[in-house]
Formats: C-alpha cells, sequence, structure tokens
C-alpha cells in the first residue's frame, strides 16, 4: 500500500487546478461553464477507462445578479452581494429596520421582535447560513443579511438561503425561506452591529435581485469495475460547482478526486468492490441537489449495495495543520488507524459526521467518511468560525490558498482508506460506541423527560441490541470466504437500520431542511422535549408535540426490533 500512495502526482493535481481555474472560473450550477467543467471530467473520467455518463436532469436553482446596500442613518453605502434563492427586491429597493441576532439560532431571538424586520447576523456553522435563513423567516423576518467571518478582510462569501435539501416538491416548496437575503463584509456588519446595540434605530435600503429558476445542471459518474469478487461499491464524490474562483472550493477536492481515480484504475485488479465516482452538482446553491437527485434516482441500488460513501471537499488548504475526520462512528476507528499510517506524524482530531454538506444518504444509512487536513481551533476561532478559511465562497479562493504539500497528504491518507475499504474482505464497522454512545444518551433524556414519556421499552430494546451486535462483531476474525459475505450484509442492515433513527429527523426517503437545528440534539427525534416541558400539559400544542415523541420513539424501537431479529438469524447461520 505504501508503494501505492507513493503515485499520487502532486504535479498533476495542481495542473488539474490551473487547468479548471483558467477554463472554468465560475462553476455557478446551470451555467455553460459548469457544462464545460463537466464534460472535461467526463472525458478525464473516460480516459482512466470507466464507464462514464454525463448526466443530466433539472435543479431547482439561483442566479444571484445584482445588490445595493444603503444605510439610511448615518448615510454610508456598503459593499454587498446578494444571496442565492432569496424574495428577490423591487428593482427601486426596500427600506428595513435592522436588527442584530448573534449567530442567529433561536436563542438569539429570545425577546426580540424582527417581525417585518432585517436581521443581521454574524456567519457560521452554528447554526449554517440557511438555517439561520430558516429561523430567521420563521421568526418573521423580512430580510437577512450575512456579515462576514474572518477579521478585517474586505470581502463577501457568497451564499444560499434555499434551506430545502435537494429539489423541493409539494410538500416542502412553501419551507424555501420568502426572505430578502445580502452578504456583507466583517467590517462593514461590525459597525451595524455596533450601531444596533447602542440602541439606535438603523434604517437600510437594500435591492437584491436573484431568481429561482428550474434549469438543466450536469453531473459527470462513472464507475470503476473491480474484479468481480462482491456485488458491493463505495461511493466517492466531491462538488463540480463552485464560486468564482473556487480553487480549494472545490478544484482541489476535484483534482484529489480525479487522481484516486487514475490510480484505482490501474490496480482494479486488485479491487474486490466497485468504486463509483460521482461529481455533484447543485451544491453550492441548490443544497445539495445534485447529491439528493443521486439518491432518489439509485435508491435501491444504494441501500443494497453500497458500504461507504466519501465526500472530498477542500482538500489542500494552505495554513492547516492537523489531521480532521469526520465519519460514521462505526468507521471512526477504521479512519483513525488509517491516518495514523499515512500521517503519523500529524495532530489527529476526530469525530462523529452529522448531516450536512452533501451526506444525503443518511436516511438510507450509508456510512460516510470524509476527511482532510484542517485547521487548529485556535485558529477558526481567530477567524470567528471560518473553518474553511477567511477567503471561502469568496473572490479570494484563488490558487495561491492552496498548499501543494497539503494536497498530496489529503490524497494519499484517502486513496489508502478507499484502497483498504474496497479490498477488505470483512467491512470495518464497529457499532459498539455507536450504540453505548445511543444508549446513554437515551438515558440521559429519560432521566430528563421521564415524566412526560416512558422510556422503558426503548432502553430494554437498546440493552438487547447492544448485547446482540457485540456477539456477532465477535465472530468477524476467522469467517470463511462465504460466511464473510454473510457478516457483511449484517453489519450493512445495522448501518442502514441505526444511522437513520440516530442522525436523521425526516423518513428514510426525504431529507431534513438544510443545516436543522434539531439535528444538533443528543437524538434528533427527541429534541422536541426541550420544548414540551416548557408547555401547559392540557394545551393543544402540547398534545401535538407528545403525540409526535410517541410516534418517533416507536420508530426507533422498530428499527431496534429489525436488527434484533436479524442479529438472533445471522447468529444462527454463522454458529453452523
Amino acid at each position: 500500500m505504501s508503494m501505492l500512495t507513493e503515485e499520487v502526482s502532486k504535479q498533476k493535481m495542481l495542473e488539474t487546478i490551473h487547468y479548471m481555474t483558467e477554463n472554468f472560473p465560475y462553476r455557478l450550477a446551470g451555467s455553460p461553464c459548469e457544462a464545460a467543467a463537466s464534460r472535461y471530467v467526463t472525458e478525464r473520467l473516460r480516459q482512466y477507462g470507466l464507464e462514464v455518463e454525463n448526466k443530466e436532469f433539472y435543479t431547482y436553482n439561483s442566479d444571484p445578479m445584482y445588490s445595493k446596500v444603503t444605510v439610511l442613518d448615518p448615510a454610508m453605502e456598503i459593499d454587498s452581494l446578494p444571496c442565492a434563492h432569496i424574495r428577490a427586491t423591487k428593482p427601486e429597493g426596500e427600506v428595513f429596520e435592522l436588527i442584530y441576532v448573534g449567530n442567529g439560532d433561536y436563542a438569539s431571538y429570545k425577546d426580540i421582535n424582527v417581525k417585518g424586520k432585517m436581521v443581521l447576523v454574524e456567519v457560521s456553522y452554528a447554526p449554517p447560513v440557511p438555517e439561520k435563513a430558516r429561523i430567521a423567516y420563521e421568526m418573521g423576518a423580512a430580510g437577512i443579511m450575512c456579515m462576514n467571518w474572518g477579521n478585517d478582510e474586505e470581502v463577501i462569501c457568497r451564499r444560499g438561503l434555499k434551506g430545502v435539501w435537494g429539489n423541493p416538491t409539494e410538500a416542502n416548496f412553501h419551507c424555501i425561506p420568502e426572505i430578502v437575503g445580502v452578504g456583507v463584509t466583517r467590517g462593514a456588519g461590525l459597525k451595524l452591529k455596533q450601531l444596533c446595540l447602542e440602541g439606535k434605530k438603523v434604517e437600510v435600503k437594500v435591492t437584491a435581485i436573484a431568481d429561482r429558476t428550474w434549469s438543466i445542471v450536469h453531473q459527470p459518474t462513472a464507475i470503476l469495475r473491480g474484479n468481480g469478487k462482491s456485488d458491493e461499491f463505495l461511493l466517492v464524490c466531491s462538488h463540480l460547482d463552485a464560486w468564482k474562483p473556487g480553487v480549494t472550493c472545490n478544484a482541489t477536492g476535484n483534482a484529489t478526486t480525479l487522481e484516486i481515480c487514475r490510480i484505482l484504475s490501474k490496480h482494479r485488479q486488485e479491487l474486490d468492490r466497485d468504486v463509483y465516482f460521482v461529481f455533484w452538482d447543485g451544491h453550492e446553491v441548490a443544497e445539495a441537489a445534485g447529491s439528493t437527485w443521486f439518491v432518489d434516482n439509485n435508491w435501491d441500488k444504494l441501500n443494497k449495495h453500497c458500504v461507504c460513501y466519501m465526500h472530498i471537499d477542500s482538500t489542500g488548504v494552505k495554513e492547516t495543520e492537523l489531521y480532521e475526520i469526520k465519519a460514521s462512528e462505526e468507521l471512526l476507528s477504521f479512519a483513525k488507524k488509517n491516518i495514523n499510517d499515512v500521517l503519523p506524524e500529524l495532530e489527529l482530531r476526530a469525530m462523529a459526521l452529522k448531516k450536512i454538506g452533501d451526506q444525503s444518504f443518511m436516511g438510507i444509512g450509508v456510512s460516510s467518511i470524509t476527511q482532510r487536513k484542517s485547521f487548529t481551533k485556535e485558529y477558526m476561532e481567530h477567524a470567528h468560525g471560518a473553518t474553511l478559511g477567511w477567503w471561502n465562497h469568496t473572490i479570494e479562493d484563488g490558487e495561491d490558498k492552496c498548499d501543494p504539500t497539503a494536497l498530496e497528504e489529503d490524497t494519499q491518507a484517502t486513496l489508502k482508506v478507499l484502497y483498504d475499504l474496497a479490498t477488505a474482505k470483512i467491512l470495518p464497522y464497529d457499532f459498539s460506541d455507536k450504540l453505548s454512545a445511543f444508549h446513554t444518551n437515551v438515558k440521559k433524556i429519560a432521566d430528563k423527560f421521564g415524566d412526560h414519556m416512558d422510556f422503558m421499552d426503548l432502553e430494554d430494546n437498546l440493552q438487547m441490541v447492544e448485547r446482540q451486535v457485540a456477539e456477532i462483531q465477535s465472530m468477524a476474525d476467522d469467517l470463511s470466504e462465504e460466511r464473510a459475505k454473510l457478516y457483511n450484509d449484517f453489519v450493512k442492515m445495522v448501518a442502514r437500520q441505526i444511522t437513520n433513527v440516530t442522525m436523521t429527523c425526516a423518513d428514510k426517503y426525504s431529507q431534513d431542511s438544510y443545516g436543522y437545528t434539531s439535528l444538533s440534539y443528543p437524538v434528533p427525534l427527541f429534541a422536541d422535549f426541550e420544548r414540551l416541558v416548557k408547555l401547559d400539559p392540557a394545551s393543544l400544542e402540547y398534545g401535538l408535540i407528545k403525540t409526535q415523541l410517541v410516534k418517533n420513539k416507536n420508530r426507533i424501537n422498530d428499527a431496534l426490533f429489525t436488527i434484533s431479529c436479524f442479529a438472533d438469524l445471522y447468529k444462527r447461520i454463522l454458529c453452523v
């Protein structure tokens, strides 16, 4: 394997990045530039001998065109950019009172009336911007102004406010916030923040123009066939659409993906599993539209055969010092070991993966890994939450923001993870920590809210499943080829069942809204207990919420029962 990682060519990746930046600088989904970039990637994949198709489909899109922001008193005009998927203002602009609401989470609105006003929020991933917009709209705001992260850099991030994950349906179209939205520099935002905190009435005249329309986008898709020993496959993806010039988001990720494809294609006879490569479109503006379209149109195949999803985004970023892994808990130990093997000198930061980015596969329950070199905690705090650099999504994201050595290290580390997964006889899932943490979280919730609902059945089921899954996992070491396949089928089934009820609120066939607040709760399906306990038990709202919480507990119990039944069956088969 060390020889394989040595095949990574830093020069080839830098050439890819330069070519994309020079020839396809503004890869807005649905644009001619995006279409040309898709053709380029498709041809590259074809050169490596893969089964290739440049998929076309419609996505609900937006083109942010123009904005102007003028503060009325004291009179000043400030630089701005329109957000995507907004309610456009009248051409002559509209006047709003501006209200500062911190990071824009629910707590920020305590005792503040924002109805009909524009809120000023500080950009961060707590919550992500689309969720800030959704909350603002829910609170009655008519507009949102996003103050950039970073420090004194005079740059503005491009933003999308769609909120709805993937293409909307009749059931959730109304959830797209009908709200005006603009971005401003951090310096301008801090001045406005100070005016708001001084208690002055701050009024702004805003013109913000963006469209909303269905448009055709392109998604290069390729299959690298292995040696045919298994019908399973890995899914390896990076998003192709990007704001200009989009080097570290995401030409570097595209270069990493293409380089991994080039190398693995030369070793295809060593791969027991196929590898699917897809370059997502509709990531930036349409909120994971490409990955959601892929889920919807390949649901059965993914459910039956996909063993891991690897999302490759923002590799090779300059000034990064440690290695960060975000993975489904059942793959976390495996992923950490791989990094320690490839880059033992780097500090490692590893954590459970949450549903964000293009993690559109948690409803099905496909296990996932995403990893890259990252900034230290101190660096990100100094940059006020700029986890991908202050230049992310700005015109400053040029080739100088790529560190060639970091790019090489990122690609080598990810190549090893994928090769090991593609050749592993036994899938390296370990559910011990995941089930234990889930049980602990349920106990804490039961202790806190046990007066409102009986958790005894859920706790009993969790205890039983923990024991049963551990028993089968203990058999993994000495299985024959045939029984190894049965074991792998079992752990895939466990992932399908447990991920859906621990990482999502939506059902298996839908998506949560983007960055949905409840997903940060220890057990997302029980997040509404925090609302329930503040209500009168005789009230209408209490009854409605309580009914849904009971249904959510039944959903979890059903998943645990399915695991338990299959565990009993597979134990009998594997012990024969």
